[in-house]
């Protein structure tokens, strides 16, 4: 047994465990981190870098506070260390007229929800953003002047940096195996045989659910999300927002304020775009390559995840693209696969598996927005 004890140990370095790790040793908590990795590899880094303030969360809910708290906690760290994290718009494109419909409607309500939106018309589409394709048919365009962006394979890393200096105790290459609470106290025990002890622990484990509590993350029904991206090589001219098409409208829960938008997923969310869960997102990276894709597949967390990828979901991107957004893509140099756990009905989970050890489970592809401020509520409630 080792015998520093600390007061909170996290396993996993992603999004969440980092976020709750800073935060709580900001409070005077003596924290510690196991990721079982060299750095984060997980949905963490296996993302656009689109930090979708406005969009990803219904300006209703509490995720909405979760997206602002967050969005605060990044501008915090951007001013001592630079993170990558910077302010970037995002540009909803409407092709067909129920796609622009609501996005005047969204445009109408905005300001009830301190969202700044700039409604633009073909001309003015096409004018402020060059690399559009003037002779695409756009009905017009939405921009949300408070999208952020990361740079998906450097935040992980220099967030895991900054917690180091700030005084979070840092292990990487250690697989957390066994969690336990004992004799008034949690113990961790990693793969290579050493154990230690702290007060209170949270596992954010990301989509990895066979090492802790396998049979009681079976119980929560949850489904495993697989996502398809690539990175294409340089593009001609510096995107000046991250792009959004009109799958996307229909997608995200901001959207659901208009009262259009229940009539806009029943016309655009049919078919091979429904099966797959398809929405088109073009980021730019800091190399001028971009980042593209997605879609969606759900499977129980008793299958294993798809290693292979659907052509014909990359075809169906490529061509969405070139007719629908106007954009002829660079050749594509890499492909991967991104994984992330939710629930049907639950927007996270949150579960207590034994005396003071809390597993938080499927906050889905909102981690990047959301997470930090998602974090500190959870330090709140069980952790302080």
């Amino acid at each position: 047994m080792n015998n520093a004890q600390f007061d909170l140990i996290v396993v996993g370095a992603g999004i969440l465990g980092l976020s709750a790790a800073i935060q709580a040793q900001e409070q005077g908590l003596k924290v510690c981190i196991f990721e079982k990795n060299a750095k984060p590899v997980g949905a963490t880094r296996r993302n656009f870098g689109m930090v979708g303030t406005s969009t990803l969360t219904h300006p209703e809910q509490q995720w909405r506070k979760s997206a602002l708290e967050t969005r605060s906690f990044y501008q915090r760290i951007q001013t001592e260390t630079d993170i990558s994290f910077a302010q970037r718009q995002g540009v909803y494109l409407a092709n067909t007229a129920l796609e622009w419909q609501v996005l005047n409607e969204f445009a109408e309500r905005a300001n009830n929800y301190q969202i700044p939106v700039h409604l633009f018309s073909h001309e003015e589409l096409v004018t402020q953003f060059s690399y559009l394709n003037p002779s695409q048919q756009f009905q017009g365009g939405l921009v949300f002047e408070e999208d952020y962006s990361v740079e998906p394979h450097v935040v992980g890393q220099r967030l895991l940096a900054y917690a180091e200096r700030k005084g979070v105790n840092i292990y990487t290459n250690a697989c957390v195996v066994q969690t336990q609470y004992q004799h008034e106290i949690c113990q961790v025990r990693l793969a290579s045989g050493e154990a230690y002890r702290a007060n209170k622990v949270l596992i954010c484990h990301g989509e990895i659910i066979d090492v802790l509590y396998p049979d009681l993350l079976q119980s929560l029904n949850l489904k495993r999300c697989g996502l398809q991206m690539a990175l294409t090589q340089r593009f001609h001219q510096k995107l000046n927002a991250s792009l959004y098409s009109g799958l996307s409208i229909s997608r995200y829960p901001a959207f659901e304020i208009c009262p259009s938008h229940a009539e806009l997923v029943k016309a655009s969310q049919q078919g091979f775009i429904k099966e797959f869960g398809i929405h088109i997102l073009i980021k730019q990276n800091e190399f001028g390559e971009l980042i593209v894709g997605d879609s969606h597949e759900y499977h129980s967390i008793n299958e294993a995840p798809q290693f292979e990828q659907r052509e014909e979901i990359n075809e169906f991107i490529q061509v969405y693209c070139h007719e629908k957004l106007g954009l002829n893509l660079p050749p594509i140099q890499k492909r991967w696969n991104g994984y992330y756990l939710t629930h049907e009905h639950e927007l996270a989970c949150v579960t207590e598996a034994e005396k003071n050890i809390f597993l938080v489970s499927a906050i889905a592809g909102k981690g990047m927005t959301t997470g930090a401020g998602f974090m500190k509520e959870i330090l709140e409630q069980n952790i302080y």
